[in-house]
């Protein structure tokens, strides 16, 4: 009876009610929570991970969060067959009716779906283009024994020992320079510059005020033109990106980005975490980089993209054309005299008919592995809020494994230049943000975001302001990745 009792999923008198308070013993009490966990057939059972142990063999079994979830009962009408449940990290509001219908399990962002017939069984498309709480990531086969974080905090990320950042005595030098002439004081001077942006009456920047829009792309053009760069507008439908180009004396590209429009779409929008703490990172970072004297092997480019928040419209455009560029007979890596005159002629100029409209197959996955070879990117959206429910600044790097090398950098710059000061955890079911452009044309790019982005309980709201902004947070996010840009890049 004990053992029986371990293993009742009792989380279901949260959803079926609460038991009769006079059940005459133990047993009854035993024989009640086994005909309620019966009679879930929309759920997968559920029981505390200890007792994972006690499933008898051919149970399989599946960790998410603080609980386990194991082979259904025969009755419940769903398969036994583990690889006929799929996974995805988002939040709730992302599922639609067909998602909600077909969820059998998770806890707090990660959803666990019954799809026998496989994850293309699916009617209605995935929501992935979209913003961070109206997304989800991609879906992955469910396996017995996996362990799936709740996606409050992810698993720390453990930097190799072998690492190396790949730069030399010298550059490693000046790399310093840049990231310790990054202070919070520069960089929230930044951000209010940034955030009191708006139309004469509200503080805002959302991409359906076009008064707003122009303001903040004239702002940040003259940013950029201040510190030295060549830069040019990215216009696409009437949204625009502000680019900023520093040449490199070999092939390839560094993009650091983030996006500057901010929520609600009307009224009073300042987005200072949402994402005023992205864009004015790139520009200190921009900054610092400039003020340096950095001369970059692969070209620096520093990216403020437009319209995030309806789907991720201005990075899409942005990694688009960037990764057309590796379609034609000549890539950059063949002509990298060239790099920047190239770039900003497909990136802002006339030379950019094909950017979106490359569907031959054999040509976009040519396209993808030059682009996959010549550049990289950093993404930073939301970077400045700290979760009260942590116990130390939290940085959680997202990206898919197999863009390691950009996670390995970010870790590696955050580990020489931060210490132990800032918390780095990994995950790799991305989602969400500018960074899902990128990895969608197979460029390795990684999100910074700051940990349990969750819970931020102003998003998208007018209190997003700077009251919200945590400065140590903030700063050694933006020290992680204006090393990581240069190690990407390497220096001449």
């Amino acid at each position: 009876q004990d053992q029986r009792a371990r293993l009742v999923p009792t989380n279901h008198l949260r959803f079926r009610g609460a038991l009769p308070s006079v059940l005459p013993n133990k047993s009854m009490r035993i024989a009640v929570l086994l005909a309620l966990s019966l009679a879930s057939a929309s759920e997968l059972p559920r029981i505390r991970p200890d007792a994972a142990s006690l499933l008898s063999n051919g149970k399989w079994w599946a960790q998410v969060g603080d609980h386990v979830v194991h082979s259904p009962h025969a009755d419940s009408g769903l398969s036994s067959n583990v690889g006929d449940y799929y996974y995805a990290y988002g939040s709730h509001g992302a599922l639609n009716d067909e998602l909600r219908e077909k969820r059998v399990g998770g806890s707090g962002r990660v959803h666990i779906f019954h799809l026998p017939e496989g994850k293309d069984s699916l009617v209605t498309n995935l929501p992935q283009v979209a913003g961070r709480r109206d997304s989800l990531s991609s879906l992955v086969q469910l396996s017995h024994k996996v362990v799936l974080s709740d996606a409050k905090l992810f698993p720390d990320f453990e930097l190799p020992q072998d690492y190396e950042s790949g730069l030399s005595t010298s550059g490693k030098e000046l790399e310093k320079k840049v990231v310790d002439s990054i202070s919070s004081s520069s960089l929230m001077q930044q951000l209010t510059d940034l955030v009191q942006l708006g139309d004469g009456t509200d503080q805002t920047r959302s991409y359906t005020n076009s008064k707003a829009t122009a303001n903040t792309v004239q702002y940040l053009q003259k940013k950029f033109k201040d510190l030295g760069y060549q830069t040019c507008n990215e216009k696409f439908s009437d949204q625009t990106d502000v680019v900023a180009f520093l040449p490199g004396t070999e092939s390839g590209t560094v993009t650091v980005g983030g996006h500057y429009d901010s929520r609600p779409f009307e009224g009073s929008a300042p987005g200072a975490v949402d994402n005023g703490s992205g864009a004015s990172a790139v520009l200190e970072i921009a900054r610092a980089v400039a003020n340096a004297g950095v001369k970059p092997k692969k070209t620096l480019v520093f990216a403020c993209f437009a319209a995030e928040e309806p789907g991720l419209r201005g990075s899409k455009e942005f990694a688009s054309r960037l990764a057309s560029d590796s379609s034609s007979g000549s890539s950059l890596a063949e002509d990298h005299d060239k790099t920047a005159a190239k770039l900003m002629s497909r990136m802002c100029g006339t030379d950019n008919d094909g950017a979106i409209l490359q569907d031959n197959s054999f040509m976009r996955r040519k396209r993808q592995r030059r682009a996959a070879e010549e550049h990289e990117a950093l993404v930073m959206d939301e970077i400045a809020w700290r979760s009260p429910s942590t116990n130390s600044p939290v940085v959680n790097l997202e990206s898919y494994d197999w863009a390691d090398k950009v996670i390995k950098h970010l870790a590696g710059a955050s580990k020489t230049h931060n210490g132990d000061k800032l918390k780095v955890t990994h995950s790799n079911n991305p989602f969400g943000s500018d960074h899902m452009s990128f990895l969608e044309q197979k460029i390795q790019s990684v999100l910074s975001i700051h940990g349990d982005d969750e819970s931020y309980p102003h998003y998208h709201q007018p209190s997003d302001a700077m009251d919200q902004v945590n400065p140590e947070l903030y700063t050694l996010i933006t020290k992680m990745n204006a090393g990581a840009a240069l190690r990407l890049a390497g220096v001449a």
